[in-house]
């Protein structure tokens, strides 16, 4: 049975769920931008993701003062923070990516252009996933399972088409330091779909434990 507290604290985490998916939206927006060549709407974007990872961050925080408040049995109540926090580390993960095309303003040869899209679109896949796992993780296990095996694929998808875009970099005719530019640019988006993993493989030990 799910108690008032309980109800909220779900209601939150899915709202927050819903805010980190929206930032990989975001990040694809952002980027579109910025290979687009127009500094000015890439900016204004770039400030809103920033402002969409801080909304999540206080939603967070909302959700974690209700779980301290007594929602949920003290044996599972760490469970749902730890999910909290892991779901939050998404959004860090796109606002990271985003921050290093600011700071860097590394150039993204013409070759790799289409690949950096697809891979974070592929990313944005595999967060809608996990936003469908974790609203039915209390009421459907095999649902939640399945779409915990659903990330999973895509993460390794996205593994894969991380080290080859990777190792394409190292053989395009660019400069060495954009070259470690880029790999981290890639690393950073790769970094979205490894955190939304673990997240679902928390949900996974989750419902087990609850029987």
């Amino acid at each position: 049975m799910v108690g008032a507290k309980e109800k909220r604290a779900m209601e939150g985490i899915n709202t927050h769920m819903k805010l980190v998916a929206d930032c990989t939206t975001q990040l694809a927006k952002v980027y579109q931008l910025y290979v687009g060549g127009d500094p000015e709407r890439y900016q204004q974007e770039a400030m809103r993701m920033r402002e969409m990872e801080r909304e999540a961050d206080e939603v967070r925080r909302q959700v974690e003062l209700t779980i301290y408040s007594g929602a949920f049995m003290p044996i599972y109540r760490e469970d749902y923070l730890s999910l909290t926090e892991l779901i939050d580390e998404v959004a860090d993960g796109c606002l990271s990516a985003v921050n290093l095309l600011s700071l860097t303003r590394v150039r993204i040869p013409k070759a790799a252009v289409d690949r950096i899209a697809a891979l974070i679109e592929k990313t944005i896949q595999c967060v809608d996933a996990l936003r469908q796992c974790v609203s039915i993780c209390l009421k459907d296990r095999r649902k939640a399972a399945e779409m915990a095996a659903r990330v999973e694929e895509l993460e390794e998808s996205i593994d894969q088409d991380e080290f080859d875009l990777r190792s394409a970099l190292y053989r395009m005719p660019i400069e060495g330091y954009d070259k470690l530019l880029l790999n981290d640019v890639v690393e950073r988006i790769g970094s979205i779909s490894d955190t939304a993993e673990d997240v679902s493989d928390r949900i996974v030990i989750m419902v087990s434990k609850r029987g």
